[in-house]
């Protein structure tokens, strides 16, 4: 599955936009950047691919968040299945 990773927030928000799918999701991780800091990944599945936003942002800068959420985003745990699915 290929994952297209795009590095402007804006530009992936419009990307998103364009996407009819209720599979938006957002994780929240620890992350490298330091303490003050938490990795940010927002997902959409496009059934053979992603579309993707990563980012390090201030644990107290709620911001991206409520953009994502705006948009449609919703906050989940994302997991590999161990289980092939056809």
């Amino acid at each position: 599955m290929k994952d297209f990773v795009i590095k402007d927030f804006e530009r992936f928000l419009e990307i998103a936009d364009t996407i009819s799918t209720p599979f938006k999701f957002v994780e929240i991780s620890e992350s490298d950047a330091g303490r003050e800091y938490v990795h940010l990944e927002a997902k959409v599945w496009m059934h053979t691919a992603y579309l993707t936003f990563e980012d390090d942002i201030k644990r107290d800068d709620p911001e991206r968040m409520l953009d994502l959420d705006r948009h449609g985003f919703c906050k989940a745990e994302i997991r590999e299945t161990a289980i092939p699915i056809k």
